[in-house]
């Protein structure tokens, strides 16, 4: 019985935390996942150029198509990817998303429960009948942390990241399935498909069409639960009150939901309008930056707008 209860007890108290983190359930730190993110932007924002560049000689060149190949699959030479490496309608497409600004929105809500409940049996056996009298106490605790921030990157400060080590022996092999924003997200995909969209709109010579700009929002959730209800079971004997079970139950549960809201924006946004044009809500987030970086932070608060005026919202007299 003792050994059962301190395995309850060792169960309840690993998993208390006054402040719930990221890195209590898998060693990974604010800064890690935010690490991972833009290492991983990196990759794909090289990976994008290059195949764009050496897959498509008929539109770039095969002097174009030679320079890529030479950076093919060698990540540790992205630094050194400039425009001037290139002529012509190469040199035309990196220059157009040479500043194409990012901005990302974490949202990192991590809860952890840690219930303790007893429950005592006492029986008395009588003529005929049987008499009953049960206790019961419980702990039920919970504790919620939400940390919400907003940093903003472009493709050329990405590519030409400081320190250079800073992506060195981090960058996930692949995705982590338990904890998905700790490992790959799949950001190749949406960074490709943002340069085909900024392509086919053809603003160099469209600038009525808008700054093309995207969003994405992915959210992860990981529950982690584990309980422990140990039980002894006494014979009784004679006819007083005597104890007939005892239990404990310990169980833990820890729930993280991490919101990623992640933009892009090709083109810097447009002067402000007087100031009789104010919009009617304030913004979701602030981020330091101008030009692309803004109108892609620009492009997130609007998504964190829209998300947040769709939440349907219950009046009742």
């Amino acid at each position: 019985m003792k050994l059962i209860l301190a395995f309850s007890c060792a169960l309840l108290v690993a998993s208390c935390a006054t402040r719930p983190l990221p890195e209590q359930v898998t060693g990974i730190t604010t800064f890690n996942i935010v690490k991972q993110i833009r290492c991983e932007t990196r990759e794909a924002v090289f990976s994008t150029f290059i195949k764009a560049l050496a897959d498509n000689p008929q539109i770039f060149g095969e002097s174009a198509q030679k320079v890529a190949e030479e950076f093919r699959g060698h990540s540790e030479l992205m630094d050194q990817f400039k425009p001037t490496l290139f002529r012509g309608d190469a040199r035309d497409l990196i220059n157009f998303f040479w500043k194409t600004g990012v901005a990302y929105n974490f949202t990192l809500d991590m809860t952890e429960t840690n219930n303790l409940d007893s429950q005592i049996n006492f029986i008395q056996a009588l003529t005929g009948s049987t008499r009953t009298l049960g206790l019961s106490a419980g702990l039920d605790r919970q504790r919620e942390n939400t940390r919400t921030f907003t940093i903003t990157d472009d493709f050329e400060g990405l590519l030409n990241i400081k320190p250079k080590t800073y992506c060195d022996e981090h960058l996930a092999a692949g995705e982590d399935h338990i904890y998905p924003i700790a490992g790959k997200i799949g950001i190749e995909p949406f960074v490709h498909e943002f340069v085909r969209i900024a392509l086919f709109t053809n603003l160099g010579v469209n600038k009525d069409s808008g700054a093309p700009t995207m969003v994405d929002t992915l959210q992860f959730q990981t529950t982690i639960s584990g309980s422990a209800v140990p039980k002894i079971v006494f014979s009784p004997l004679g006819r007083q009150f005597q104890l007939a079970d005892a239990s404990l139950a310990a169980e833990v549960t820890r729930k993280d939901v991490h919101t990623l809201t992640m933009g892009l924006s090709v083109v810097a946004p447009p002067v402000p309008e007087a100031l009789d044009s104010k919009p009617l809500f304030g913004r979701l987030l602030t981020a330091k930056g101008s030009g692309t970086r803004q109108s892609a932070a620009n492009a997130v608060d609007q998504e964190l707008t829209r998300q947040a005026l769709s939440k349907a919202i219950i009046v009742r007299p």
